[in-house]
C-alpha cells in the first residue's frame, strides 16, 4: 500500500474514533443524575412550577434526594389551676411520665425550633412556662417525635397514640398542635456527595458540547441547604451554578 494510501486509512480510522468518542459523551449526556429531582410528570400548561407541591423557585436541579429521618409534631402540656405551684407541679408530672414512657413507644421528646435539643428526666425543669391564653393557665411547648421507618402518615398515628395513652394530673392537659413535619439529621454529613454529584452533572453537560468545552463551577464551597420535596423525603442542595465554556 502507498504512504498515501495508509495516510488515507489512518484518517477514516481517527475520524471514526472520534464519532465514537462523541457518542458515548453523548449517551453519558443523557445518563440522568440519580438524585435529581424527579420529572414533574403531566402538568397543566396553563399552570407554572410555583403551582407544584413543595415548590421552590431558587432550589437547583442536582442535589442529594432522601427520605427524612424523623417526623415530629408540636406538643403542648398546660394546666388551668388557678394556683400557680400547682399549675407548675402539675405540668411537670405529665411532662416526667411522659419522657419515661418515650423510649418504650419508640418516641422522643425534643425542644427547639431550628437546632433540636432532647428533653430528658435532667433538664425537662428547665423548659420555660409560657402563658396558654388566660391569665391564670401556663404551658410548656415542645415536640415529640419518632424515627420515620414507614410512611409520614403510620408515623403520626404512632405519635398520636403516644400522646392519647399519656395519663393527665390534675387540671393538666396535653395537646398536640400544628401538622407534621419532618428533620434530618446532620446535613452537613451529605456535603460530599453533593458535591460529587454537582460535578458529575456538569461534566456531562459540558460533554455534550464536545471536547473543546470545559466546565467553570461556583457556590459548592455555600452551607449546605435544604427542602420538603415529598411527604416523607427531603431534597439537600448547595447553591450552585455552572457555565460552559471553551477550552
Amino acid at each position: 500500500m502507498t504512504r498515501a494510501g495508509k495516510y488515507r486509512n489512518f484518517k477514516a480510522g481517527e475520524t471514526e474514533l472520534k464519532r465514537a468518542i462523541m457518542l458515548a459523551l453523548a449517551l453519558l449526556a443523557g445518563t440522568p443524575v440519580q438524585a435529581q429531582q424527579p420529572g414533574l410528570g403531566e402538568i397543566m400548561v396553563t399552570g407554572n412550577r410555583q403551582n407544584a407541591r413543595f415548590a421552590q423557585a431558587e432550589r437547583p436541579v442536582v442535589g442529594l434526594r432522601r427520605q427524612a429521618d424523623h417526623v415530629a409534631r408540636p406538643l403542648a402540656i398546660s394546666s388551668d389551676a388557678r394556683d400557680p405551684a400547682t399549675r407548675s407541679r402539675e405540668i411537670h408530672t405529665m411532662l416526667a411520665a411522659a419522657i419515661d414512657r418515650a423510649a418504650a413507644a419508640g418516641v422522643e421528646l425534643v425542644s427547639g425550633s431550628f437546632e433540636l435539643q432532647p428533653v430528658t428526666g435532667a433538664n425537662y425543669q428547665a423548659l420555660p412556662f409560657t402563658g396558654a391564653g388566660r391569665i391564670d393557665t401556663s404551658q410548656v411547648n415542645l415536640l415529640v417525635k419518632t424515627r420515620l421507618t414507614g410512611t409520614t402518615a403510620a408515623a403520626g398515628e404512632r405519635l398520636d397514640g403516644f400522646v392519647k395513652a399519656l395519663p393527665r394530673n390534675g387540671r393538666g392537659a396535653i395537646d398536640t398542635s400544628g401538622a407534621l413535619t419532618l428533620t434530618i439529621v446532620d446535613p452537613d454529613q451529605y456535603r460530599d456527595a453533593i458535591v460529587k454529584l454537582v460535578a458529575d452533572e456538569a461534566r456531562a453537560r459540558a460533554a455534550a458540547f464536545g471536547p473543546d468545552y470545559a466546565v467553570q463551577i461556583s457556590g459548592i464551597d455555600a452551607q449546605v441547604a435544604w427542602s420538603q420535596v415529598g411527604a416523607s423525603e427531603v431534597f439537600l442542595y448547595l447553591p450552585y451554578r455552572y457555565t460552559i465554556v471553551p477550552r
